[in-house]
């Protein structure tokens, strides 16, 4: 996982069970007009599943690993589901990472 780090704070982020194999994670993606999140990154490391929120520049080529699974609306919320076996989730940023699952 060679990411570009998410912003230094983690916008509010809720996690929920999406099936017996997967997590939804919801994340705010901050308005901007050069970069934009089209999913995040993610790592399995030990008992820890470890994500980055993807921050790509508009026009150049960006292949998250899971991409976003609803359409940007005015609340500014993108969805993506990742692989989940009971593990502690972790989001990685630019000032270290914090927890949010379970």
């Amino acid at each position: 996982m060679n990411p570009v780090y998410s912003q230094s704070m983690v916008e509010p982020i809720s996690v929920q069970e999406h099936s017996a194999t997967e997590i939804a994670l919801r994340y705010k993606v901050q308005p901007e007009s050069s970069h934009y999140s089209g999913g995040v990154d993610y790592e399995r490391v030990g008992d820890t599943l470890r994500v980055v929120i993807g921050r790509c520049a508009v026009g150049a080529p960006c292949e998250p690993m899971a991409k976003s699974v609803i359409p940007l609306d005015d609340t500014w919320q993108a969805e993506v589901h990742l692989p989940y076996d009971g593990s502690r989730v972790v989001v990685v940023h630019s000032d270290g990472e914090k927890q949010v699952y379970p």
